[in-house]
């Protein structure tokens, strides 16, 4: 007798009975009959694992022999982000970045909060970097690789985000004002689309600003937002005074330009927050502050 399982009980299953085969591997009936589950079936799942990186196949005659990749039963189920943030920086550190990848892609096909994803692994890893710079403890060359790498992974995190509703007519976009604020504000973006959210992620617009940017940014806006209504959030991450008030001040400007309920957040440092309040609906200490406060005042907005 064949019995229900969820998505994310066949995965961690067909993982589990590989990681105990011996590393000798096993066929598709082999699984299976291991776990209880219909032959054509567990082949769709075996495929999609393979497509997604968690598994990796020997073909034998006519038969696929199926293995786990190397790293992905590391990760012990409830999630432990402390654990996943650790050993991720540790891949990346010894320069694994194919071991990096398949702990997220077995993260993420878990069943898993895919902001705290985010706010708990990724931009921690990012912070840890930073501190081993400034401790000496990496060079620039290896920085500037190594936060390259974040992005590429943060991106990987943007593919196999799997929102459980979509929300309708709310709408965010991102920006950062200094290079030290590109990760978060793409991991911000990251998140809002993990909670439903039509988020983008424009990039680092520090060096670019000039007299005439504020027009350029406003046309940008009116452009992706012309055909939209509903909740609208601007989001800047910016460490800069200068860019800081260029942005949310021109941000500002676009309330009454567009058809939805424009909103700016700020996340800043701490000597900067009176300057972002100026212009900024709300300053956020931190990504999940952002998040949060997003969520109540989208919630409010449909509410009335």
């Amino acid at each position: 007798m064949y019995r229900r399982y969820r998505l994310d009980e066949i995965k961690r299953k067909i993982i589990d009975v590989l990681q105990n085969a011996g590393g000798t591997g096993l066929s598709g009936v082999e699984l299976a009959d291991r776990i209880g589950m219909n032959r054509m079936t567990i082949t769709k799942y075996l495929d999609v694992m393979h497509a997604m990186g968690l598994l990796k196949k020997k073909k034998i005659g006519n038969v696929n022999i199926w293995f786990a990749q190397i790293g992905v039963g590391d990760i012990e189920f409830p999630i432990n982000y402390i654990q996943v943030q650790q050993k991720l920086i540790s891949s990346i550190l010894a320069g694994d970045e194919d071991h990096a990848r398949r702990i997220l892609l077995s993260v993420m096909n878990s069943d898993v909060d895919q902001v705290r994803v985010m706010t708990d692994v990724m931009l921690p890893a990012v912070n840890t970097i930073g501190e081993l710079y400034s401790r000496g403890r990496l060079n620039k060359t290896e920085r500037i690789f190594l936060l390259n790498l974040m992005m590429e992974l943060i991106d990987l995190v943007k593919f196999n985000v799997r929102p459980k509703e979509q929300k309708a007519n709310a709408h965010a976009l991102c920006v950062a004002g200094s290079e030290d604020r590109v990760h978060i504000a793409k991991g911000a973006a990251v998140a809002l689309l993990a909670r439903g959210w039509d988020s983008s992620f424009i990039g680092d617009v520090g060096e670019q600003i000039d007299p005439f940017f504020d027009i350029d940014f406003q046309r940008y806006l009116l452009r992706i937002w012309s055909n939209k209504h509903g909740f609208m959030l601007v989001c800047i991450f910016s460490s800069g005074e200068g860019s800081l008030r260029f942005l949310s001040s021109t941000a500002k400007e676009m309330k009454g330009k567009v058809k939805g309920d424009l909103r700016i957040t700020v996340v800043t440092t701490q000597q900067l927050q009176p300057v972002a309040e100026e212009s900024s609906d709300y300053v956020a200490k931190d990504l999940v502050a952002l998040i949060e406060w997003a969520e109540q005042e989208f919630n409010q907005r449909i509410s009335v």
